[in-house]
């Protein structure tokens, strides 16, 4: 009967410690992550800000957000295939609808603009592609497919 208990008592004294340091520093882990994804968040959308230098021979877009984090990426302009406007949201019916832009070098693909209204980002596609002395590829903003006559051919 003693030895019966002990282990009984053990058990219960395994599953607490188990629980204890493993369970909750899970879920604190995963409550903390959420937290700063919240955080991050709510700076993003009051000191987010992305800015574009035209140079010469380069594009230089930078995304701030306060003092937390600064990207800042280099594209030549001589590299610039083309810019793309891309749908960020709003698909299969969905009436809140976003854009982006997608610049395409020569071995990679830029991000520069995501989650903005249509007509931003048709307007700051058309500068950058008239800059870079390339073709714009917009999307039709109803439907958020590409025309026939926008696309891009490769030989």
């Amino acid at each position: 009967m003693l030895i019966s208990s002990f282990i009984l008592t053990q058990d219960y004294v395994i599953s607490i410690l188990t629980f204890l340091f493993f369970f909750i520093p899970l879920v604190l882990y995963f409550f903390a992550a959420k937290i700063f994804n919240q955080i991050y968040i709510i700076l993003y959308c009051f000191l987010g800000k992305l800015s574009f230098d035209f140079r010469f021979n380069c594009l230089i877009f930078t995304k701030d957000i306060g003092i937390l984090t600064n990207e800042i990426q280099e594209i030549k302009r001589s590299k610039i295939q083309y810019v793309q406007q891309v749908k960020t949201s709003g698909f299969k019916g969905n009436r809140f609808a976003s854009w982006g832009l997608l610049i395409k070098t020569a071995n990679r693909e830029y991000n520069v603009l995501s989650y903005q209204s249509y007509d931003k980002t048709k307007w700051l596609g058309n500068v950058i592609a008239a800059w870079a002395k390339v073709k714009y590829l917009p999307l039709s903003k109803e439907s958020g497919v590409r025309s026939q006559e926008s696309e891009v051919r490769v030989n």
